[in-house]
């Protein structure tokens, strides 16, 4: 039995569950009529929250684990979802998530359906699936996918979700030369697991990793992200140029995995990029530098990133 089967197990269907709706997404779709639909015809009790403002998801979710629901559904963008997870962590009961706003980074990443009625259709069969997996805590609070700083961050904020369905996984090369043009680095001490592994090297990006994806089809950091593995990676970029960008981006696509004639591999990008896992992922700079968590800057430097393995559920297909 491989890791991942063992960390998914089998549930009867839910005899209720609890919604927490964030209204902001502009989806023009049903959503009540589709939720009813699906959940009546499956025989399940379901009941509906709203969110109106920052925390609300924290503090719905929270108390529909604490009145006894089988399931809480969150409808809304990543930002939403995190709120909710982070009322859920340490419980035994699953979050289902329902495809809504601009962001599905985390249904993504968990090969959950984004159409609402398909997601909605992963527990009103009579048996359904549940992951346990991975949050990350960035100074003590949770995230899902990944934090960062430098590079990282203008990246992030510039490759909008209009950015990408228009220009796709050239999106994020683009968007990293308008923040080469900018400019911005920065001294880095980095320490993983008590041990520094960079002391004073000049960087312009340091992304810390609990997931993988970057939110265009399979585009992901690595191959070697895992939301369930119990670790943390850590991707260091020490330059950047136009050329840097490009071989980055190619990276992140896979095509760092072509070879040429002989088998040697096309592109080498192990001069700009460096690598590490771990559990406990110390950051310092000089100077300060912008934090970014789930794609919202949260703070500046310096940062402390964990891991809190095995301590979410969530259903998947």
């Amino acid at each position: 039995m491989d890791k991942q089967t063992a960390l998914k197990t089998t549930r009867s269907k839910p005899k209720n569950v609890r919604v927490v709706v964030n209204p902001a997404p502009s989806r023009k779709i049903p959503l009540l009529a589709i939720l009813n639909q699906a959940f009546r015809d499956a025989g399940i009790h379901w009941d509906l929250d709203i969110t109106h403002g920052t925390g609300d998801g924290h503090d719905l979710a929270k108390k529909a684990v604490e009145e006894g629901a089988d399931v809480v559904a969150v409808y809304g963008g990543d930002g939403t979802v995190m709120e909710v997870a982070s009322a859920m962590i340490d419980t035994d009961v699953p979050m289902l998530l329902l495809g809504g706003g601009t962001g599905n980074l985390v249904a993504s990443e968990l090969r959950v359906p984004t159409v609402l009625e398909r997601s909605c259709e992963l527990v009103c069969r009579e048996q359904h699936n549940v992951r346990t997996i991975d949050v990350g805590l960035l100074n003590g609070k949770p995230f899902l996918l990944r934090v960062g700083c430098g590079l990282e961050t203008g990246v992030v904020q510039d490759a909008t979700r209009e950015f990408k369905d228009q220009f796709g996984k050239w999106a994020y090369i683009f968007a990293g030369i308008k923040a080469i043009q900018e400019g911005g680095s920065a001294d880095y001490d980095i320490i993983v697991d008590g041990k520094k592994v960079v002391s004073g090297t000049r960087g312009v990006a340091c992304a810390i990793a609990n997931a993988g994806t970057v939110g265009v089809g399979r585009l992901g950091l690595s191959p070697v992200v895992d939301i369930d593995d119990g670790q943390l990676n850590i991707f260091f970029l020490k330059q950047a140029n136009l050329e840097g960008i490009k071989d980055l981006a190619m990276k992140m696509m896979g095509l760092d995995q072509l070879k040429n004639m002989v088998g040697e591999p096309i592109l080498d990008a192990s001069d700009l990029l460096s690598e590490w896992h771990g559990e406990k992922i110390e950051v310092h700079t000089n100077p300060v530098q912008d934090v970014q968590a789930d794609g919202d800057v949260v703070g500046q430097t310096p940062m402390l990133a964990e891991i809190k393995p095995a301590c979410l559920k969530v259903v998947v297909p």
